[in-house]
């Protein structure tokens, strides 16, 4: 931890001890560690201890907070937290199921409304996903990568380790492994190198 860090750290200790001690009692607490050990190797940080990563992460990415608010649910841990550490105010979660070790990077202008997101998942800036006229949002799989300015909408699936590239409108169901741009989006290759999950537990980030 940087000089800096620890400094920051140690001033904020009065509201990032209580987080903390929110986190160890939640029923989800696993899947939290897991997301925090998870975004030390996206973000590429240098802290060891699991505090320590914790505290830079609640105080340098709202995005990070907000999708930890999301994990807690709801109640009076929720509120706490969301008084102590405020998240992003235009990143909005509304998604009923999301698999363990979801990245958000930067996360502003974003809205992850689907019907399910699976594990691995990598969500960028200013993405959309979300309804159309159909009745359902759709459903994410495992390892996709949905790049910035992205939209993914209506009553389709997104399969395992898919790539939406930036900008891309997607409207139709893309099989797994494809990578799919455009508007509307089309194919325009296959993911055989960028692969965020290959298998249960074996996220190539870990």
């Amino acid at each position: 931890m940087s000089k800096k860090m620890k400094m920051l750290q140690i001033l904020n200790l009065w509201r990032l001890i209580p987080a903390y001690l929110i986190v160890c009692a939640s029923n989800n607490k696993a899947i939290i560690f897991e997301e925090i050990q998870h975004w030390k190797k996206c973000t590429r940080r240098t802290e060891k201890a699991r505090f320590d990563i914790f505290s830079s992460l609640m105080l340098e990415l709202k995005e990070y907070r907000t999708l930890l608010q999301y994990r807690l649910g709801g109640g009076y841990s929720k509120l706490l937290l969301k008084m102590l550490f405020p998240g992003m105010d235009t990143l909005y979660i509304n998604t009923p199921e999301i698999g363990p070790r979801l990245f958000i990077q930067h996360g502003f202008a974003t809205n992850i409304s689907a019907k399910r997101i699976g594990s691995d998942c990598w969500i960028n800036q200013q993405v959309t996903i979300g309804y159309t006229f159909d009745s359902e949002p759709p459903v994410i799989g495992n390892g996709v990568r949905i790049s910035a300015g992205a939209k993914v909408l209506g009553q389709i699936e997104i399969g395992d380790n898919a790539i939406i590239a930036a900008n891309a409108a997607v409207v139709k169901s893309v099989e797994e492994n494809m990578v799919v741009g455009g508007v509307p989006a089309k194919m325009i290759g296959e993911n055989l190198m960028h692969k965020l999950f290959v298998g249960e537990n074996q996220s190539p980030l870990q």
